[in-house]
């Protein structure tokens, strides 16, 4: 189990997060680390005007999709 970095990925939303998904899917992970088994890392969602900020951890990424565990650092 290890934590995963990469240093400045970023991408869209393919669409609408609900408060409570778990999954999340992005235009274009391809920046972001290749998640074995028993690794994770950390992203921020945040809004385009940065009104709106909450770190996810990512314990899973298939494609362009993310399993997530919501709220992290004390954030909503």
């Amino acid at each position: 189990m290890a934590i995963k970095y990469t240093n400045n990925a970023s991408t869209t939303l393919s669409g609408a997060v609900t408060n409570s998904a778990t999954s999340i899917t992005v235009a274009d992970a391809s920046t972001f680390p290749t998640i074995g088994a028993g690794d994770y890392t950390y992203i921020t969602l945040a809004t385009s005007d940065g009104s709106k900020i909450e770190v996810v951890k990512v314990t899973a990424r298939s494609g362009n999709n993310f399993t997530v565990t919501r709220g992290q650092d004390n954030t909503t």
